[in-house]
């Protein structure tokens, strides 16, 4: 019978993560504090993913995601911070890796790999991957940042987006690219990542070892290939 490792997804909201897990071969939970039990695509917990004594329960899986909230460390954020005349920098008003107990709770879950989630590189990250939709062929750039407990080579190139986050930005063309329906609200369709970020950091992870690269990555090979020797196999 063949094994299908188990990934926990934590602070899922409603499946960005979990709808890319559904089509790879491994079996996922989904676990956030906000009840997304009618719309997570697969088994979901509503529970604190911060809580270490309620997440030490999870029986050590192959691999723990984490994507904790990341207001403390946007641009927006500290863009923000200027204009509105905060009193407290962003790291001081919304909660860190540190409040929401993130390396505590990788320590209890005890997964064979982890990978955390940001939309920047930060201090409390050590030496993320980044990824962007360029890399793979998207009309969006969608930079993200993942700290790895393996290594994860960069996909990140620079180029024109067809969809803009700003004035021009357009729901449905945006969920579309990112493979995520487009009746979830405009937060939840701008935190959510592309599917192919999934695919491409789990092909990478040890514990998760049938993960193909994506296709736009594949296809890509196959023409460098194709263009180096003609196609003509050693």
């Amino acid at each position: 019978m063949t094994h299908h490792p188990l990934v926990i997804d934590a602070y899922s909201g409603p499946g960005g993560v979990g709808l890319a897990l559904s089509d790879l071969p491994v079996r996922h939970v989904g676990v956030d504090i906000e009840e997304y039990g009618d719309e997570y695509p697969g088994q979901f917990v509503r529970a604190d993913a911060s809580h270490v004594a309620f997440m030490e329960r999870f029986p050590s899986p192959e691999l723990l995601w984490l994507s904790p909230r990341c207001q403390a460390y946007s641009r927006l954020s500290w863009a923000n911070m200027g204009r509105y005349d905060w009193d407290q920098t962003p790291k001081e008003r919304y909660p860190t890796f540190a409040d929401l107990n993130v390396r505590e709770v990788i320590e209890a879950v005890n997964p064979e790999h982890y990978i955390i989630e940001n939309v920047a590189t930060c201090d409390d990250l050590r030496e993320p991957a980044r990824l962007n939709g360029l890399a793979f062929g998207l009309p969006i750039n969608n930079q993200r940042h993942f700290e790895t407990s393996f290594t994860v080579p960069d996909a990140c190139e620079s180029g024109t987006c067809e969809i803009s986050l700003g004035s021009e930005y357009v729901r449905h063309e945006l969920a579309a690219a990112k493979g995520v329906p487009a009746n979830w609200s405009e937060s939840e369709i701008r935190s959510a990542i592309p599917r192919e970020f999934v695919e491409y950091l789990l092909h990478y992870c040890p514990s998760t070892p049938n993960v193909p690269l994506p296709e736009t990555l594949r296809q890509r090979a196959l023409h460098e290939f194709v263009e180096v020797t003609g196609g003509k196999q050693a």
